[in-house]
């Protein structure tokens, strides 16, 4: 029990610290993760080594996982660059015609449709680039327009075959089981984007920004035509549809993605060609480095938590703390989801995968059960936390503060993540 308090103290220090902005995330978790083994008494080398087990093999645990975001990067920068995302989104705002409402809610389903994947900041600003000036020149307010286009991007993140990986590399769960829970999560999200759309033009109407970022004439992005071009279009749906209908993982999937745009894409000089191709892999793979770094850092945190001595060290306190019930996991989560922002306990991808992974050594509730809550929990920091990187550059874009526009969608998420467990919960236990 008191080796259990003691790595509590750890996760709280170390998320207040995180949180203060005095450490962060990238350094924050593999700090964690050796002071959690020396807590834990692990050995230096060895089976359960902090040099071999620990840091050595975790950083490599999710190797699966940061090697699935790289590729979907280098598809979103392949999809950038032959003009298939912009295809996309202009054709939403021309089917929207002159009314606003309409115009918003078709860019945001075209953005819904893009991020399933489509991944990392860049594709973010790639796609935000085109879609908010789209968004603010027909009069939505700033606000609503950021907020509004993160909860559809958040929406394709939840179906995107990278964040899946993600959570089922973490959980140990198959990614098959996976599948019904981020579609209703997915679901859910738009409704919630809807939601945001309907809310802010009955309160605040249209509000025309003349001066709102636009894409300059000599600048105009390539777009894609004819049968081929449509084909390319549908990059997303035929890399969602592989995954779900034949099962494969991840990296498979990108790659399919990634040679089905280049077979619909490719035209001119085939030199030209591939060259382009080559830059967008090392254009993506940097845009995806840093999420992938995070990974070290939670293979290493997971491998700590995994090691038997540390679970035998914290089941007293982990049984006296994971609820054993559907009504008492839905409690527990509801109540502590906001730990989901700043990469706190409640965020799989941050100081939560130590928490998931303990709660789910407990063996007090399934393992999928655990894994969909999680992941519903990690909707919210995707969508709406003022330190994400998208949050932050969208807010940026449209002249506000990522705080500012983080808590004026923090009740309607607490309540959104709530319901999502509720299902969730429902379901799978």
């Amino acid at each position: 029990m008191v080796t259990g308090i003691i790595i509590v103290l750890i996760f709280v220090v170390i998320a207040a610290l995180m949180i203060a902005k005095k450490l962060p995330t990238v350094l924050a978790l593999p700090l964690m993760a050796v002071l959690i083994a020396v807590a834990a008494g692990l050995p230096l080398k060895g089976e359960e080594g902090i040099l071999t087990f620990v840091v050595s093999q975790g950083a490599l645990k999710l190797s699966g996982t940061y090697v699935a975001i790289l590729f979907s990067c280098w598809l979103s920068r392949i999809l950038y660059r032959t003009g298939v995302s912009a295809t996309i989104i202009k054709k939403a705002a021309e089917f929207g015609g002159d009314k606003p409402f309409v115009v918003s809610l078709l860019l945001c389903a075209a953005s819904v449709f893009l991020f399933t994947v489509l991944y990392g900041t860049g594709a973010v600003a790639m796609v935000g680039a085109i879609v908010l000036p789209i968004m603010l020149s027909v009069g939505v307010p700033p606000l609503i327009a950021c907020n509004s286009f993160l909860a559809a991007m958040t929406a394709g993140y939840m179906l995107n075959p990278a964040n899946i990986a993600a959570i089922t590399n973490i959980t140990g769960v198959a990614q098959s089981d996976m599948y019904m829970a981020a579609g209703i999560l997915t679901a859910i999200s738009c409704v919630f984007c809807v939601g945001i759309l309907v809310w802010g033009f009955k309160k605040g109407g249209t509000k025309y920004a003349f001066a709102a970022p636009v894409v300059e004439d000599d600048e105009e992005i390539e777009t894609v035509s004819g049968i081929r071009g449509f084909l390319a279009c549908m990059t997303p749906f035929v890399v969602v549809l592989v995954m779900l209908l034949f099962k494969l993982d991840a990296i498979t999937v990108f790659l399919i993605g990634i040679i089905w745009v280049m077979v619909m894409t490719v035209k001119g000089n085939w030199s030209k060609y591939t060259s382009m191709i080559v830059q967008s892999c090392y254009e993506g793979f940097k845009e995806g480095a840093p999420t992938a770094s995070l990974m070290f850092g939670i293979g290493m945190l997971i491998n700590a938590m995994m090691a038997p001595t540390t679970q035998a060290s914290i089941a007293p306190f982990m049984q006296a703390i994971t609820p054993a019930t559907a009504v008492g996991l839905i409690i527990f989560v509801c109540i502590l989801s906001p730990g989901s922002l700043y990469r706190g306990p409640f965020n799989i991808l941050g100081l939560g995968a130590g928490l998931a992974v303990s709660m789910m050594a407990v063996q007090s509730v399934p393992v999928l059960a655990l894994s969909v809550v999680f992941y519903a929990a990690m909707r919210w920091p995707t969508q709406a936390c003022p330190t994400s990187t998208q949050v932050v550059w969208c807010s940026n874009f449209v002249g506000s503060e990522p705080t500012t526009a983080a808590m004026k969608v923090f009740w309607p998420n607490w309540a959104v993540t709530a319901l999502s467990v509720v299902i969730l919960v429902m379901m799978y236990m």
